[in-house]
């Protein structure tokens, strides 16, 4: 528009501008505008034409008036000529292909299956993507074919053609269409002349798919019933007012509820009225806000007091007002139930803690200064003038202390680990100086030969403090039930995934019948290894407690009489 104004400004401003005696050829311009609105805007075209040249006529009037010479017979030639372009550029626009590529954004933009076609010849000049797809083309091969081609049947050709010739439209009439491949396809066809295009404009709509589309909804629609009959939740719809639409409950029988005569009443004749009064209100809540709301109900159904968690939300008819709220209702009376149980173990759990510490410092208190007083003595028994049988009764009672507090810290430190959340500290650990600190710190080299086969540049991810009480748990172990000569070997190996730590002894070995045993708390196999070595029976326990908390794991393989191999597994990702 703006660029056909600009062209009849300049036409008009050049007439009046330019000399009379120069403008035998300077109104040819206005031949430019007039094409243009011919081309672009048809049904506008001859009103522009006809400003033009009453404007152009003027200007000549005006010169003349002013005492230019102006020719009258040119005059009326340019007059002439000017209807001469726009009748000329008006017949040629009328061409089929020229009214389409007009027409062409409207029908390619559109998301139905729509196309144009010539009146005289029926081909198809232009057709939008959905429309293609529909018949099997792609939208620039059906450009050329004849509509005629799609029809299954000539009377529903014919009929098509008397309508449109007649009235000019065709609505919703059901046809037979062939698609490109020969499959037949049942379509409700709208059809509208464009008079100032000279086109006609077809609308296509696929009726056998929308019949497949409202199977799979009705299937979908079944699925979805089947699904709410399978559930133990509530599902019901209100109206503004709360009068209930709909209710479903697979278990409504069981507490004497009838869905059928609930329906059409208001929500006071399920709940009392407090809790009716409680579920308009969040109605009412919905309503205004057109936000979902949640809340609880406790219901009493049966002589049974029930928890019901309830969810409601609006919805929306088809015209898009509000019609009413949709609601799901479930029982979580179990639940409930569930959570209680679980904060009154949790509560227990605080107690035992609390009672373990109590009782290690219980124990602690009194053993402390009786180990301390017994150490004192036997470590300057003539101080005290104690004989040598006293002597040695004394340091018999101070091993069994010992031992006591020993058993004491590591009953402590096993409820700690049972009932507590240990966090691991997880860096990078030289396995190597980690095995040989552990092995120096417990003096394990003193009763037997300790063979560190470790390489140096071995480095796993764990938390050094829990791994180094594991490998001296294992290493412990493999001293206290060694046998000469006394050799314990640490060895290790990886995979794609794992880190093993392998201990090995030539000791007495653990039958088979025992050695699932082995790890459980206060197992000790040989009460004479009990009494010379002092065991409590909790390392193994304590070392298993501190791999798995790594994700690892301890595997024991063994030979009564040759040895044991203790394996720790330890991922490369902890």
């Amino acid at each position: 528009m703006i660029v056909l104004v600009s062209f009849s400004a300049v036409s008009l401003m050049l007439t009046a501008a330019t000399p009379v005696s120069a403008q035998v050829f300077c109104p040819l311009i206005y031949c430019i505008p007039i094409i243009l609105a011919a081309l672009w805007f048809p049904r506008q075209a001859f009103r522009a034409t006809a400003l033009l040249v009453a404007g152009f006529v003027i200007i000549r009037v005006h010169l003349s008036a002013l005492g230019f010479a102006v020719d009258p017979v040119m005059t009326g030639l340019h007059t002439m000529i000017f209807f001469w372009v726009f009748g000329a550029t008006t017949l040629f626009s009328q061409d089929a292909h020229l009214a389409a590529s007009r027409c062409r954004r409207i029908v390619e933009d559109t998301r139905d299956a729509r196309f144009l076609c010539d009146p005289e010849t029926l081909r198809v000049v232009c057709a939008s993507r959905k429309c293609a797809d529909m018949l099997g083309y792609a939208p620039r091969e059906l450009v050329g074919i004849p509509a005629e081609a799609f029809w299954a049947d000539e009377s529903g050709k014919i009929r098509f053609i008397e309508e449109m010739k007649r009235e000019g439209y065709v609505g919703n009439v059901e046809m037979t269409f062939y698609a490109q491949n020969g499959d037949a396809r049942r379509v409700l066809l709208s059809c509208r002349a464009l008079a100032p295009e000279n086109l006609f404009e077809c609308t296509v709509v696929d009726t056998g798919r929308l019949l497949g589309e409202n199977d799979e909804l009705v299937r979908s629609n079944g699925r979805l019933m089947e699904l709410i009959r399978q559930t133990n939740d509530i599902f019901f719809m209100q109206d503004a007012a709360g009068c209930i639409l709909h209710f479903s409950w697979v278990r409504a029988p069981e507490y004497g509820i009838s869905p059928e005569e609930i329906v059409g009443k208001g929500v006071d004749t399920l709940l009392p009225a407090d809790l009716a009064a409680q579920n308009m209100e969040q109605i009412r809540k919905v309503i205004a806000e057109q936000k979902n709301a949640c809340y609880d109900l406790d219901l009493e159904i049966a002589g049974a007091r029930h928890t019901f968690s309830v969810t409601i939300a609006p919805y929306n008819g088809v015209d898009g007002a509000f019609a009413g709220i949709v609601g799901s209702a479930r029982d979580t009376t179990e639940v409930r139930r569930q959570r209680l149980a679980c904060r009154q173990l949790s509560w227990e759990v605080e107690q035992w803690k609390e009672l373990v510490t109590r009782l290690a410092h219980e124990l602690r208190t009194p053993l402390q200064p009786l180990v301390g007083y017994l150490r004192m003595i036997v470590e300057d028994p003539g101080y005290y003038g104690l004989t040598k049988d006293t002597e040695a009764a004394l340091r018999t009672c101070l091993e069994c202390a010992d031992q006591e507090q020993a058993v004491v810290e590591r009953v402590v430190e096993l409820s700690l680990l049972t009932m507590d959340y240990v966090d691991l500290t997880v860096q990078d650990v030289p396995l190597r100086e980690l095995v040989d600190t552990a092995v120096s710190e417990g003096g394990y080299e003193h009763s037997a030969r300790i063979c560190n086969e470790i390489p140096d540049n071995v480095h796993i991810l764990g938390d050094p403090d829990r791994l180094s009480m594991a490998v001296a748990g294992l290493v412990s172990n493999a001293v206290k039930y060694n046998e000469p000569p006394e050799k314990v070997w640490i060895r290790y190996t990886r995979s794609n995934e794992n880190h093993y730590i392998m201990v090995c002894d030539n000791g007495i070995g653990i039958p088979g019948d025992i050695i699932e045993s082995i790890f459980e708390p206060f197992y000790i196999g040989d009460a004479r290894q009990d009494r010379e070595g002092g065991s409590t029976g909790l390392g193994l326990s304590i070392a298993n407690k501190y791999v798995l908390l790594h994700g690892g794991d301890i595997t024991v393989t063994s030979e009564v009489g040759e040895g044991s191999t203790f394996t720790i597994r330890i991922p490369r990702e902890v």
